[in-house]
């Protein structure tokens, strides 16, 4: 899997930080101080921004990243209360350095300086490093769902705990939606009778007979802001239970209701659905038997770029 923009900018600023860090100390060793103070200052600029650019914030104005990380980071007692102090005097220092053409810089101040450079930056890797990892294993989680997800119509005889349900439909409601008017509500259906009614209900809902619990995604036609878009808030609403049921080691699948008016009503029939609800989908869910992998769909020919 190719790596995210936010780990790759991250990466690339800590070794941006290292490189400054590095000026810094030979334009120290050369006497040149002012140079070796400013290299020294953006060394502990970039690690802040490699910190910064996980949480998605990043700024090229200077006051922006130190109050963010200071707000973020060291108020909230992540890293040590006296690194702010650290920032604050390189920040300073730097500003007097470049633009005040009367300012001697001192030998001791620039020594002073690189060595809090080196410690934040010490201090910050190891941060960086455990970030990475765990935001690589949420990626490639989130990727593995989407790859290996594949539709289940096979499920073991065991239930489903409520645990996982609620996941899925959280995972459920939090799709986008048209003016955000999230139409969708979901009936829970583990009643064995209405089980096997729901699937009988259409020529294509058998599957569901042998799940041991079924999610039917509808609609309330009464709160409706963008009408005709609620057939794409829905299927989008039923894409994350699928990935969702995907990543927790279930199956499921989507069986094919709206927007047939017939299959429709059946549903609602069946569900003693309000007046105002329609039936979107029938999804069962369970612990898959014998899953096989997920066809490779990539297609480069259907890739146009202009």
């Amino acid at each position: 899997m190719e790596e995210s923009p936010r780990l790759d900018y991250s990466k690339y600023r800590l070794d941006l930080a290292n490189e400054c860090l590095s000026d810094s100390k030979k334009d120290f060793e050369e006497e040149r101080l002012k140079s070796s103070l400013n290299r020294s200052y953006y060394a502990i600029f970039d690690a802040l921004r490699a910190v910064t650019i996980l949480d998605n914030f990043d700024s090229k104005k200077h006051s922006e990243i130190i109050s963010y990380f200071n707000r973020e980071y060291i108020r909230t007692e992540i890293f040590d209360k006296d690194t702010y102090k650290l920032i604050d005097s390189a920040f300073r220092l730097r500003n007097y350095a470049d633009y005040d053409d009367f300012y001697l810089v001192s030998k001791k101040e620039v020594q002073t300086q690189i060595n809090s450079a080196e410690k934040i930056i010490n201090m910050i890797r190891p941060y960086l490093e455990s970030r990475w990892a765990e935001i690589t294993k949420e990626e490639e989680n989130f990727m593995n769902a989407i790859f290996t997800r594949v539709s289940t119509r096979q499920f073991e005889s065991r239930e489903v705990e409520s645990k996982y349900i609620i996941k899925i439909l959280r995972a459920a409601m939090a799709a986008p939606s048209a003016m955000n008017q999230q139409p969708w509500e979901f009936w829970v259906i583990t009643d064995k009778d209405l089980i096997m009614r729901l699937s009988q209900a259409t020529p294509y809902a058998k599957p569901a007979a042998n799940a041991p619990v079924l999610i039917v995604p509808c609609y309330n036609i009464a709160n409706l802001r963008v009408p005709e878009m609620v057939n794409i808030d829905m299927a989008i609403s039923v894409e994350n239970i699928l990935l969702e049921a995907e990543e927790l080691g279930l199956g499921a699948v989507m069986l094919g209701i709206a927007p047939d008016e017939e299959r429709m009503k059946a549903v609602e029939k069946i569900l003693q659905l309000p007046e105002n609800f329609r039936a979107f989908t029938i999804i069962p869910v369970g612990w898959p038997v014998n899953k096989h992998p997920q066809e490779d769909r990539y297609e480069p020919s259907r890739i146009h770029v202009i």
